[in-house]
């Protein structure tokens, strides 16, 4: 989990310089992947572009657990409307929705595929919770009377590590999620650069004028697929 953490300083790098008269330069010594259209280093923009999207799958993975959490704990009125969510992959949801309003920026991207992954999350966390809740330990703060913030402030930290063991699958689901919507031209815009923005400039270009940019982001995006395959992952 730690490692997926880390990215999260990638969504506050600054974007490359750009440098037009110098686009479209083959691989050399100085720029291994040769350079983009808009003349930044393929190389500097492929591991940015990465980056930024672990950063992004990090930040809705965190936003998934924390209402994931918040589910498990309170949602108890809303079973079904939960169980009826869950039945839908968030895909399903957000291509539509995306396409409607002609794609989706990077906030409101963020928060729907949050939004979506929670309710996955939530019967695995209730699980976990209501353990918690027919311990001595839960049976003895009520006895005593304890107020509900002394209760959260002794028990939030068990509450997350019983979520973190879930936070690779909300990652996962929200890293795929955002390739897909950006490959398919229904992401973010140009301003928030990503392994699926890179696919969607670099893969109609691969049969006709193939650039060791786009092949490059192609095997970074299957190698992402292998390590994240079940037993890899962690």
């Amino acid at each position: 989990m730690r490692w997926r953490l880390a990215f999260l300083g990638a969504l506050l790098l600054p974007d490359l310089a750009l440098d037009p008269f110098h686009g479209g330069l083959a691989a050399t010594l100085r720029h291994p992947l040769g350079t983009d259209d808009l003349g930044r280093d393929a190389l500097l923009r492929l591991a940015l572009a990465a980056a930024r999207s672990l950063g992004f799958a990090s930040t809705c993975a965190l936003l998934a657990l924390g209402l994931g959490l918040l589910l498990a704990w309170r949602g108890q009125r809303f079973l079904g409307a939960w169980s009826a969510l869950r039945s839908l992959p968030p895909l399903l949801i957000l291509l539509p929705l995306a396409a409607a309003l002609g794609g989706l920026p990077v906030v409101p991207l963020g928060l729907l595929l949050g939004a979506l992954i929670a309710p996955h999350l939530e019967p695995a966390l209730r699980a976990r919770i209501d353990r918690f809740r027919h311990s001595p330990a839960w049976a003895a703060e009520r006895t005593l009377g304890a107020p509900w913030p002394s209760t959260l402030r002794r028990w939030a930290p068990w509450g997350w590590q019983q979520a973190a063991a879930l936070f690779p699958s909300a990652w996962l689901s929200a890293l795929w999620g955002e390739a897909t919507l950006s490959t398919l031209g229904l992401g973010p815009g140009p301003g928030q650069d990503s392994l699926g923005r890179l696919l969607s400039e670099e893969l109609p270009r691969i049969g006709s004028d193939p650039s060791p940019l786009g092949w490059a982001a192609l095997a970074m995006v299957l190698a992402l697929a292998w390590v994240s395959t079940p037993g890899k992952a962690a």
